[in-house]
């Protein structure tokens, strides 16, 4: 189990389940435990949902609603009237706190310094075996996935175009949402291409200024456009990967 597998699998487990114990979610808990980023994000989601769940216990709803319901005939026009206020009230409520939990965690997290990102990004690699929710050659199939789960898209280098893709996946990373597309070189090597909205970033690579240099002993590239950054990372040398790009 990785991060972004651990990260999907507690996002579905609110504070209370009774299933906690059980797998995936006691092997996800755990994985938590060994990671402090990852950890932190748990404790404060837990804690954001069980202010949802308090506010959501102050609403009392009307004495007899479930029967006067059960006792009303089909509704054909929609005239709601003024005795159902308060689950319109309930209904705002819920909608206050879910958009003030996104600003919530864009605030929590903010914009990450580029070296802490790249750090990350490259961790997700593994052993140039990194996990991906589709396998494909197919450029066009892994742009509809990525663009279809809302992950950041941009434009590929020209050279990228001619590679046959891997596959594609989606990460969050420091709260910041990545898209990963990998791809097959000549040599028999992969060149993995990270793509993150640039204001995720503290200090982004300037824009159209290509930056080499070497993270977690894996050969990468950086640069930015108006609004994306780009990371490349590959095990082939560096000549290599100046060439493809």
């Amino acid at each position: 189990m990785n991060r972004t597998e651990a990260h999907a699998i507690l996002a579905a487990l609110r504070p209370g389940h009774p299933e906690a114990g059980q797998a995936p979610f006691k092997d996800a808990l755990a994985f938590a435990e060994s990671d402090p980023e990852l950890k932190a994000w748990w404790q404060a989601q837990q804690e954001f949902d069980r202010k949802v769940t308090a506010k959501l216990a102050e609403i009392a709803p009307p004495p007899g609603l479930r029967e006067n319901l059960l006792a009303t005939r089909k509704i054909t026009r929609f005239e709601p009237p003024v005795r159902y206020s308060t689950w319109l009230a309930a209904a705002a409520v819920v909608a206050f706190l879910c958009v003030a939990g996104v600003f919530w965690q864009i605030a929590n997290y903010g914009p990450v310094d580029r070296s802490d990102y790249a750090d990350q990004a490259v961790s997700e690699l593994g052993n140039d075996q990194p996990s991906l929710a589709l396998l494909s050659k197919d450029h066009e199939k892994v742009l509809a996935w990525l663009k279809a789960q809302n992950a950041p898209l941009g434009s590929m280098p020209p050279k990228f175009e001619a590679l046959p893709s891997i596959g594609c996946q989606k990460y969050v990373i420091h709260g910041h949402t990545v898209s990963l597309v990998c791809f097959s070189l000549a040599n028999g090597g992969d060149a993995h291409l990270f793509i993150v909205e640039k204001s995720a970033l503290n200090d982004p690579p300037a824009t159209n200024a290509m930056e080499f240099g070497n993270v977690k002993n894996w050969n990468v590239a950086s640069w930015s456009d108006d609004r994306m950054t780009y990371l490349v990372a590959t095990q082939s040398d560096m000549d290599t990967l100046k060439q493809l790009l």
